[in-house]
């Protein structure tokens, strides 16, 4: 339930370009909501950027009912914030909005209650951000998704890229360009659940990434790229 649900409110969600320190003080400043009654939560990211906008998440479980969540919700910030309800079947959804950030709460119904996500962030003009990542790359693949953590200061990233060429042909490139850039191949295989799709592992020093190139059913020739980098 923890990955399903944490990945749910990032679907919707943006992202600043990252820097060590102030990655973590863009979220210091935000709302800290607390459990829900009857129930409790769990940090997923105190600190992270969605292709750039810096927020944090929580999951919760309650004994109440969605609406019943949404409801304690809306009115523990009455009065401070704008709100607006909507249904997205199986999901509950309540938008808080100040002048300073955004709260959205995902909440759906389970045997014992509800259960769902707490995503809050700053209040930024979209056109200010960027995705853009260090991770080297080549100029055939572009950016569809970036997702940059900080964990008690471990950085990482989950970065989702495409490309118009052939799986085999990303790969043979990424590999030659990491290794100009110091990295060492610890790993190169098949992918065991998708013909043509490879995994490439790397490690430059303490920094460890898992490269995965697949290429896309209807398109053999369009390839998706997926790293997750711990700096």
């Amino acid at each position: 339930m923890r990955h399903e649900i944490a990945a749910l409110a990032m679907f919707s969600t943006l992202a600043l370009p990252a820097h060590a320190g102030s990655f973590s003080r863009a979220t210091e400043a935000l709302p800290d909501l607390g459990a829900p009654p009857q129930g409790a939560v769990q940090w997923i990211a105190k600190s992270m950027r969605m292709n750039g906008l810096p927020m944090t998440l929580k999951i919760f479980e309650s004994r109440l009912t969605p609406d019943a969540v949404l409801a304690h919700y809306e009115a523990f910030v009455k009065g401070t914030h704008e709100s607006r309800r909507a249904v997205n079947t199986p999901w509950h959804v309540l938008m808080l909005k100040s002048e300073d950030h955004f709260i959205t709460v995902h909440a759906r119904a389970v045997a014992h209650g509800s259960e769902g996500t707490i995503l809050v962030s700053p209040a930024i003009d979209p056109d200010s951000l960027r995705m853009r990542t260090k991770f080297p790359r080549p100029a055939s693949t572009r950016i569809v998704n970036l997702q940059q953590y900080d964990d008690d200061g471990v950085q990482s990233e989950h970065i989702s890229l495409s490309s118009n060429r052939a799986s085999f042909v990303e790969l043979q490139d990424f590999s030659q360009l990491l290794i100009g850039e110091g990295w060492s191949v610890v790993d190169t295989r098949p992918t065991h659940e998708v013909q043509r799709g490879f995994v490439l592992e790397v490690q430059r020093q303490a920094e460890h990434a898992l490269l995965v190139f697949l290429p896309n059913a209807a398109q053999p020739t369009t390839t998706a790229v997926s790293i997750v980098w711990r700096k």
